[in-house]
């Protein structure tokens, strides 16, 4: 069955790919780096949970996020999103976590939904992110065992959305981050199963990736990098995928501080005139909730609690800093696997902000709140987006990163998972 599955999956890699990547690096500008000894299990035993390791040059000590390692793209794009096709051929039944995928809610073969309208409602909006996890679980599975119950599900609830022009909007801007949460599943999905059809493309390329924009530098602006990247491999288009890339490269350093970077300001946001706001930039750095961690010269308000890898939503919550992590993780797997190089600076970022979340969360599962800062809008959540994360960094994944993928809060997660976080496990780890 393996075997059959790989030849299989071996044939669709040809079909489905074959522009030439994009080579646009954006419009950042930053500087090299240097690197230093990753955080040790040590560090991550201390006290509480936050001192760097200082076992190397004195002058690096302040700055435990930067990697040992930075592994170079795969050698043969992928036809994936995330993805390698080295690591899709490994799934398999054999896996210990294919039973428990297979056996979930989002396993079950039979499991009806209804096709969409030309606008997705507000209500339809909130069934399609529930879908898109289904129907990306279903394509997994496929993968792994080679049912063809489920390549047929996946290619029927895609044509579903096939007729899709135009999403309801509403204040909150909800229909934006769902329509990033789903377009990513949507898109790997597709590509998983080998599904190909012009109307959806247009969805995809025509309805969603235009929306997936917002002021302010979150959660939301990672799931709308990581939607656009995998829309754009999904659909082969090399300027798509060179707007895309710039995105991210715009996007992640207006959310994730470090110091090699940064020095002691953060990276301003843009008004909607695309002006340097240190209103805006105020409100995504806490104002939002009460707690600004910044002032109007982009220094911060209380620095000595900060250090690389600090977010916009380090004072918000611990659930939402994952779910921004896991989407930055996606996109820059994608970059990755599409045999492009991704920037160290933003490798640094990525990997900072992994190594001080797992430490905060560590903390957390273990004397029940946070390091300072604690924040502002509750402590749950903290279990998804960490079995990537090692896919991602390899042999430099921080020790508390490791600690995190074998804590029986992260292992016994739900198997399918939830938003754009799907099948983590089972796709991720082993």
């Amino acid at each position: 069955m393996v075997q059959k599955k790989r030849t299989r999956l071996a044939a669709l890699s040809c079909s489905l790919f074959s522009f030439a990547c994009a080579s646009a690096d954006g419009t950042h500008d930053e500087r090299p780096t240097a690197t230093e000894e990753a955080q040790t299990g040590a560090a991550r035993d201390e006290a509480d949970g936050y001192e760097p390791d200082d076992s190397t040059d004195p002058a690096l000590s302040n700055r435990p996020g930067l990697g040992q390692a930075y592994a170079a793209p795969v050698a043969t794009a992928s036809p994936y999103p995330v993805y390698t096709k080295a690591e899709v051929d490994a799934w398999s039944t054999s896996s210990a976590q294919y039973t428990r995928l297979a056996s979930s809610w989002a396993g079950n073969v039979n499991r009806a939904y209804a096709a969409y309208p030309t606008q997705i409602s507000s209500v339809q909006r909130d069934v399609l992110k529930d879908e898109s996890v289904y129907i990306k679980t279903q394509a997994v599975l496929w993968a792994a065992d080679g049912n063809p119950a489920r390549r047929a599900k996946v290619f029927a609830l895609l044509d579903g959305l096939r007729g899709v022009t135009s999403w309801q909007t509403d204040s909150g801007e909800q229909y934006r981050l769902v329509c990033g949460w789903a377009s990513t599943n949507l898109a790997q999905a597709a590509a998983i199963v080998g599904y190909q059809n012009a109307d959806f493309k247009r969805f995809l390329t025509k309805v969603n990736y235009p929306i997936m924009d917002w002021t302010g530098a979150n959660n939301w602006q990672a799931s709308f990098a990581d939607s656009k990247l995998a829309i754009a491999v999904y659909a082969k288009d090399a300027a798509l995928y060179a707007d895309a890339k710039a995105y991210f490269y715009k996007r992640l350093p207006q959310s994730t501080y470090h110091s090699r970077y940064d020095g002691t300001h953060v990276v301003p946001l843009l008004d909607a005139k695309g002006v340097a706001s240190p209103a805006v930039t105020i409100q995504a750095w806490g104002g939002y909730w009460g707690a600004p961690q910044v002032k109007a010269d982009y220094t911060f308000v209380n620095p000595s609690y900060v250090t690389d890898g600090f977010v916009t939503e380090t004072i918000r919550d611990v659930g939402h800093v994952g779910m921004g992590l896991g989407a930055w993780m996606h996109a820059a797997r994608t970059i990755r696997s599409h045999g492009d190089t991704l920037e160290k600076s933003a490798y640094d970022r990525i990997r900072a902000g992994y190594a001080l979340h797992a430490k905060r969360v560590l903390v957390l599962k273990r004397t029940g709140t946070t390091p300072a800062p604690v924040p502002v809008k509750g402590m749950d959540g903290g279990d998804q987006a960490w079995f990537g994360a090692v896919k991602l960094f390899g042999t430099d994944t921080p020790a508390d990163v490791i600690t995190m993928t074998k804590h029986p809060d992260v292992t016994g997660f739900a198997a399918a998972g939830a938003n754009h976080l799907v099948a983590e496990a089972f796709a991720d780890g082993n």
